[in-house]
């Protein structure tokens, strides 16, 4: 009796654990070229995060947990979004419960982005094809050199990058970020790309 009681009170206990981690999530994402990114942005722009917060939620398919994450707006690329705006993705941490979504963009107070903001309606990640539409902007405090950088922190040499996979990053250490993309370069190619767009849907 006694060692069924222990084995009764260690599966009571492996099931509030269990209950207070999420299952792991997963998204499939295709990588788009930097003309389908800014064709299909409905919003773009450069902002520094000022709060990042996890709520719990209630879905139809049971309790979630999401993080909200607010951009002090520096400068609209494409659309005319709010001075703040705040984007939710899936995932987080709430207390002792965990919910975390592989390739999952993450984001903390005081870092300088620019993002690409798909269509209202995705509920899983407010970004295009998420770790592709967040781009870093970064300071090389060897250098004084401003540069920007891929969501796995690569320098972005070229537009052409951002086809690329997002995978680990290996060899960013040794990628020189004097080559990189300066955030006015990457922020010009995307306003001159949203001009090139609209006139091609003119009549």
């Amino acid at each position: 009796m006694a060692m069924f009681s222990r084995a009764a009170r260690w599966l009571l206990s492996l099931g509030c654990l269990l209950s207070l981690v999420a299952a792991a999530h997963a998204m499939s994402v295709v990588a788009p070229t930097f003309d389908q990114l800014v064709q299909d942005a409905t919003t773009v722009f450069r902002g520094t995060v000022t709060d990042v917060h996890s709520v719990t939620v209630d879905t139809p398919q049971g309790s979630a947990i999401r993080t909200l994450v607010t951009f002090q707006v520096e400068r609209a690329l494409k659309g005319s979004p709010q001075p703040q705006v705040t984007l939710s993705f899936l995932g987080g941490k709430v207390g002792h419960r965990n919910m975390h979504v592989l390739g999952m963009p993450t984001f903390a107070v005081g870092q300088r982005e620019i993002v690409f903001v798909g269509a209202e309606g995705n509920s899983v990640c407010p970004l295009l094809a998420a770790g592709h539409g967040r781009y870093h902007v970064r300071h090389d405090v060897k250098t004084g050199h401003e540069y920007v950088a891929r969501e796995n922190n690569t320098p972005l040499t070229s537009t052409d990058d951002v086809a690329k996979p997002l995978e680990a990053n290996t060899a960013a250490a040794s990628t020189n970020s004097a080559t990189a993309l300066t955030s006015d370069e990457f922020e010009t190619r995307i306003i001159t790309a949203t001009r090139g767009n609209s006139r091609r849907v003119q009549p």
